[in-house]
């Protein structure tokens, strides 16, 4: 079995071109002060984790790609961590949060009015690029995904009471469809059989439902605290994730995915200290 890292690895290439045209993203502006906040907000790179979904779920189904595949790979990783990118810089105004990635957040630095708009010309920026790919499910998958995000933030911030089957669903809204559609769209660029689509958006669902139980719990999210959410409930869905990919053939790729399941579960492992 691959380690995370190993993973990791067998994306390098794409992942380093995302992040490139990320960084690089600010030249496209004449207006200095647009400049200015794209080169800050992305010259302290994220985890890449949506852009991991979409490469390793298009290179388990195909993983030798055409030059014009390629190029719309890269491209579609781009929109979706700029769409990501967009909703923290929104969840940050929201929460008044101060530091993220280890430097100020947007609203620390230039207020909550600039930082809003921000979001926005990240979003736009996202849309144009999902414009000019050949296949136009990508803007409406992400549309909605989007769509869901927003209602699920609200219905969290609405519920009173929040039940389990509350708490299930918001997190599916708003961060699993994320995830979900993430897989689906790098298994439908590269043309991939039904079904195969099919089992990699469940992938996608169901890793994002663990990776945001594992988180909640790692953070102490009181809603998962009353509803006794626990890691063994992000347990079960891992277990769900890992076989509905099970008929995919063997390959670098699909392991890999196994491997990030993996790597998110054994985040919420107690940390033994050396001796």
């Amino acid at each position: 079995m691959l380690s995370f890292i190993e993973a990791k690895n067998a994306i390098s290439k794409e992942l380093y071109e995302v992040e490139m045209i990320l960084k690089d993203m600010g030249k496209n502006f004449n207006q200095i002060s647009a400049k200015e906040i794209f080169d800050y907000f992305f010259k302290s790179p994220g985890k890449y984790l949506r852009p991991t979904l979409i490469i390793l779920s298009a290179k388990a189904i195909r993983p030798k790609m055409t030059i014009d595949q390629r190029v719309q790979l890269i491209n579609l990783c781009v929109a979706i961590e700029l769409i990501h990118s967009a909703s923290l810089v929104h969840d940050d105004i929201i929460d008044n949060d101060l530091i993220r990635r280890g430097q100020k957040t947007l609203n620390n630095i230039y207020g909550r009015k600039i930082a809003v708009l921000a979001g926005d010309v990240f979003y736009a920026k996202a849309f144009s690029i999902l414009l000019n790919l050949p296949n136009r499910d990508a803007e409406q998958i992400i549309t909605q995904v989007i769509e869901k995000m927003c209602i699920s933030e609200i219905e969290q911030a609405q519920i009173n009471e929040v039940s389990k089957l509350d708490y299930l669903n918001i997190i599916e809204g708003k961060t699993a469809a994320f995830m979900s559609a993430c897989c689906k769209l790098g298994a439908k660029l590269v043309e991939a059989k039904e079904e195969d689509i099919i089992a990699l958006e469940n992938y996608g669902l169901n890793f994002g439902m663990v990776y945001q139980i594992i988180d909640d719990c790692l953070d102490g999210d009181c809603n998962a605290i009353k509803n006794n959410i626990t890691i063994e409930n992000a347990k079960e869905f891992a277990v769900k994730a890992d076989e509905v990919i099970d008929n995919l053939e063997p390959s670098v790729y699909k392991q890999g995915l196994v491997s990030l399941l993996n790597y998110v579960l054994e985040s919420s492992l107690p940390k033994t200290k050396k001796a």
